[in-house]
């Protein structure tokens, strides 16, 4: 018997800001789907350390270590920063849902 674990990002509405447009989701440096506006994507992965990375263009979010244990689900939100950081290498943020 395989033990999964679910990894759930969300993407709240409300941000102006790249609307139209879909985040890219890597985990451990391979895209696993996109999310967006609005939405929520959830993914099936191994139990165990993962570092989860959320993209647009030639930005994304800093890296987050999430561990995820046998059977758990985790929630992450991604959102954009704001039009300061727009230019910047880290427009997107990735932040744990409680």
């Amino acid at each position: 018997m395989t033990v999964i674990a679910t990894l759930t990002v969300e993407r709240p509405t409300g941000a102006f800001f790249d609307r139209a447009r879909a985040y890219k989701i890597v985990v451990d440096g391979v895209v696993k789907g996109s999310v967006r506006c609005g939405r929520e994507i959830s993914l099936a992965l191994p139990p165990g350390g993962h570092t989860v990375r959320a993209e647009l263009d030639w930005t994304g979010s800093p890296d987050l270590p999430v561990h995820l244990g046998p059977g758990a689900t985790v929630r992450l939100r991604v959102e954009p920063r704001g039009a300061r950081h727009a230019m910047g290498k880290n427009y997107l943020r990735l932040t744990r849902v409680a």
